[in-house]
């Protein structure tokens, strides 16, 4: 008699919508470039949720309010 398996089958990885990740920093802004380093680290680290938070911080970037 075989062991039952715990789960069904191997586990399934989705991917998430390409556009949550994309940020484009203004280059300048400080406050870009900083997000910019946690999203290369979130990137490096695997983490999805913070990779999606440093994105977004670019994206609604007021960039030190120079528009």
């Amino acid at each position: 008699m075989t062991k039952p398996h715990p789960y069904p089958g191997p586990t399934v990885e989705l991917p998430l919508d390409d556009w949550l990740y994309e940020a484009k920093p203004r280059e300048g802004c400080a406050q870009c470039a900083a997000a910019l380093a946690e999203l290369e680290a979130a990137k490096k680290s695997r983490n999805a949720s913070k990779r999606f938070e440093a994105a977004r911080k670019i994206r609604q970037c007021t960039h030190g309010g120079s528009g």
